[in-house]
């Protein structure tokens, strides 16, 4: 081709026709010797060009606990900052067995990484698989049992969440000085998801102390699975038996709700003698901890959550950067969290996303404007 942008166009039109007709002879040539090459090899294992992007498949529990629906969105936000990556969006209709079958599906779809919201600890075995075959596995809001079956895990300290709704719940019991002992309803979340282990683990270690000085009884502690409808079904069937209960210390907002649905109907106004603590910062629990009706939630912020997940599966494939050891242990990569109370929920967004979310903290990152 270089002779071709070369030629010196001072000869004359008969020597050029010999040229081309010279060279056609030969390019035709190559041609056919090539032809005839590759139909008698086995085919070479395709190239993928630099700028085709990488699918990533986002498998999460399903917009059911209301929690989940948030994070979903925030992942279709996010991923308009990141255009070399295609997000393929799995509900798993809180199956742990789905969830599992939707790994295997993922790899077989050829996806380049995964982020994976565990339903339970089973699905443990799910992402060692997709390490196994050299995918990078990224654990958002609940994680695995085993550090080495993901590369990171993004989501916040659930006991320190636990100690968080429980501990200022107690104080102001305390505050309100009313009689001991109290009778507390612990109402925990899905059994087996590290959410839930981690969060009542922590309101245990509140209690645990009032309980062995006899200032607090545990009355109930059972899963309401993070519904709604399930702890309104648990609090309805407790209150038939006693309404001496001062505290309900519930593993999320959605709980919380149903608790505080359950003590409405049975004719008592929450927030006066009996407590209702929750987190998540659920819209509707900013609302009632406004008015009272919740003594308290905890941020836990879906958004954060996602656009990290998505910042660190980036830096991951196109950097192989992963999170610095002395900094995040077990690669644990912590959101921030912040107690709210009627002091200042007026200062805290629906699910406690921030205006503008703060950049992964480690390998090449950027805060981002929400404009959903």
């Amino acid at each position: 081709m270089r002779k071709v942008l070369d030629y010196d166009h001072s000869n004359s039109p008969s020597r050029f026709k010999r040229w081309v007709g010279t060279f056609g002879i030969v390019m035709a040539g190559a041609l056919l010797l090539t032809a005839c090459s590759s139909s008698s090899s086995k085919p070479s294992t395709t190239t993928v060009p630099t700028t085709a992007k990488k699918l990533i498949y986002f498998i999460y529990n399903g917009p059911t606990p209301p929690y989940f629906a948030p994070m979903a969105q925030a992942i279709t936000d996010v991923s308009k900052y990141y255009p070399t990556l295609d997000i393929k969006t799995i509900n798993a209709g809180g199956s742990a067995t789905t969830e599992a079958t939707d790994v295997s599906e993922a790899l077989g779809a050829g996806a380049q990484g995964i982020i994976l919201n565990t339903i339970s600890e089973t699905d443990t075995t799910a992402a060692e698989n997709a390490m196994a075959h050299h995918v990078p596995v990224i654990t958002i809001d609940r994680d695995v049992s085993t550090p080495s079956a993901r590369i990171a895990f993004v989501g916040d300290n659930d006991v320190t969440l636990g100690k968080d709704l429980t501990s200022y719940a107690i104080s102001q019991l305390e505050a309100m000085h009313i009689p001991t002992p109290w009778n507390v309803v612990v109402l925990q979340g899905t059994l087996g998801a590290s959410v839930s282990i981690g969060r009542q683990q922590g309101t245990m270690d509140v209690l645990n102390p009032y309980e062995k000085s006899g200032k607090v009884k545990v009355i109930l502690d059972t899963s309401g699975n993070f519904s709604t409808s399930t702890a309104q079904s648990i609090m309805s069937t407790e209150l038939a038996k006693t309404t001496n209960i001062q505290l309900v210390a519930a593993a999320n907002d959605a709980m919380a709700l149903g608790a505080i649905a359950a003590l409405e109907s049975h004719g008592i106004t929450p927030g006066k003698h009996m407590l209702v603590a929750g987190a998540d910062a659920q819209p509707q629990s900013l609302t009632d901890v406004a008015n009272g009706t919740q003594v308290d939630t905890v941020t836990h912020s879906p958004f954060i959550e996602a656009y990290w997940a998505v910042e660190a599966m980036w830096n991951y494939l196109y950097h192989k950067t992963l999170p610095p050891p002395s900094k995040f242990p077990n690669g644990k990569v912590l959101i921030p969290m912040h107690l709210v109370t009627k002091a200042n929920v007026s200062t805290i967004g629906p699910w406690g996303t921030p205006s503008v979310v703060p950049p992964l903290p480690y390998g090449i990152s950027t805060s981002h404007k929400i404009t959903s």
